[in-house]
């Protein structure tokens, strides 16, 4: 299954929004297969500003775990 979906950092009271969006697949596991996810981001936005590929440089292994989880808990969502 493929979810598309948003995740947000707000910090110093509103001063900036981070919008990571983001593409999360997961197969569930079977008698024949093992489970199996992935996670790839689409787009990330600093107040509106594309950062993409500043964020897939510099900044994703500040988010992964965060952006994972996000991912995991709201895939049914």
């Amino acid at each position: 299954m493929i979810v598309y979906n948003t995740y947000f950092v707000y910090e110093n009271k509103g001063a900036y929004t981070l919008e990571i969006e983001y593409e999360y697949y997961w197969k569930d596991e079977t008698y024949e297969n093992p489970f199996e996810d992935d996670l790839h981001i689409e787009k990330v936005e600093l107040n509106g500003i594309d950062i993409t590929t500043f964020y897939t440089d510099f900044l994703c292994d500040v988010f992964h775990e965060e952006v994972w989880e996000h991912a995991i808990n709201n895939k049914y969502k």
